[in-house]
């Protein structure tokens, strides 16, 4: 058995990042049913679950496993696995494995996280749809976590302007959360991309949020605060990207407003750059540039990038959908690659770039 397939069982029993570390660091390279099973160093990391899942550490229980999830519609990849999310690999805290429905190329496109209260002002409201609007017109994919508030401001904004969005869930995909944002969730997934690093039937806890932001801040190139209090939850989010180099911008608010105490004082700190329009995000990330880029293409160019857009794909893929001739489609390819507008990944595979 390898890492990857490892790592895909491991992750049917909903175990703890720091329980899944120590079993790897305790097996090093050796990912075997009866290394794992029949070692007193594993059942001492999951007392009392070890035996439930020792049962069920076999080949079978894998298969049927991922059938269920197949079924479902759900991906599943593993830090292992070459498609995992690049911006997320290297983090010390990056999750061992995620859960996804769409278009896991999104991630490696520019993307800007944009987050907030919960309850935001007229203004707040207005501002995030102002900023999110831009961002995603411009080819910038927004990430939030479905959250009430300014998360599904932006993701509604991103969908209604034809952008691309991808939400962050705190839970499975089997408990959406809220259960309101249902029909946003089924919408995102059909139009973007949804991922947890939660089994499907798990629920979100309380203590599954700062996770989850973890994950919101390592995906994204900028993080972006519209409006938020002194005690908001945006600011774990804000913390994990400063941990992680992400550049914050924050939009400045009323002084008297309790709403903006977060984002003034992020501002007032220097921990944020102050935002008071979108295009300074647009410009830092090269956006702008990129779609103009993509504005200039040939009708075959579009054809491939339009192709690109619903996932990754190989050249025979992308030949058999776009109708172009093999010999013209390797050109077109490579001419692509050169304006940085798709990239070409291990095993002949293409996504955006």
């Amino acid at each position: 058995m390898n890492k990857d397939c490892f790592l895909k069982l491991l992750s049917a029993f909903e175990l703890s990042h720091a329980k899944i570390s120590k079993i790897l660091l305790t097996l090093g390279d050796d990912f075997n049913f009866d290394s794992f099973i029949f070692n007193s160093q594993i059942e001492n990391i999951l007392g009392d679950e070890y035996s439930a899942i020792a049962k069920k550490f076999n080949q079978q229980y894998l298969d049927a496993y991922l059938n269920r999830l197949q079924e479902k519609g759900i991906g599943l990849v593993t830090i292992a696995d070459e498609n995992y999310p690049q911006k997320l690999k290297n983090l010390d805290d990056a999750p061992y494995y995620l859960y996804y429905i769409g278009n896991l190329s999104l991630l490696s496109l520019p993307c800007v996280a944009i987050v907030g209260t919960r309850k935001p002002t007229a203004y707040g409201a207005a501002i995030t749809e102002r900023f999110t609007g831009e961002i995603a017109k411009s080819g910038g994919v927004i990430i939030s976590g479905l959250a009430y508030g300014v998360d599904s401001i932006a993701h509604r904004k991103a969908l209604a302007v034809g952008g691309k969005t991808v939400a962050v869930l705190a839970g499975g995909f089997d408990k959406v959360y809220p259960a309101e944002h249902t029909s946003l969730f089924k919408e995102i997934c059909q139009k973007g991309l949804v991922l947890t690093e939660h089994r499907p039937d798990i629920s979100a806890f309380k203590y599954n949020f700062p996770q989850r932001n973890r994950i919101v801040a390592g995906l994204s190139d900028a993080l972006l605060i519209t409006e938020a209090g002194a005690k908001s939850g945006t600011i774990i989010t804000k913390d994990f990207a400063l941990d992680y180099g992400v550049p914050i911008y924050a939009v400045p608010g009323n002084l008297t407003s309790a709403q903006s105490e977060c984002t003034n004082n992020l501002i007032a700190s220097m921990q944020g750059i102050c935002a008071i329009d979108a295009k300074q995000i647009i410009d830092e990330l090269g956006l702008q540039q990129k779609q103009k880029s993509i504005e200039r293409l040939s009708t075959n160019e579009n054809l491939i990038v339009q192709c690109l857009s619903n996932g990754e794909k190989s050249m025979d893929e992308i030949e058999e959908i776009t109708k172009i001739n093999i010999a013209k489609l390797n050109s077109l390819l490579t001419s692509l690659e050169i304006k940085s507008i798709i990239k070409r990944m291990p095993g002949g595979i293409y996504s955006l770039g």
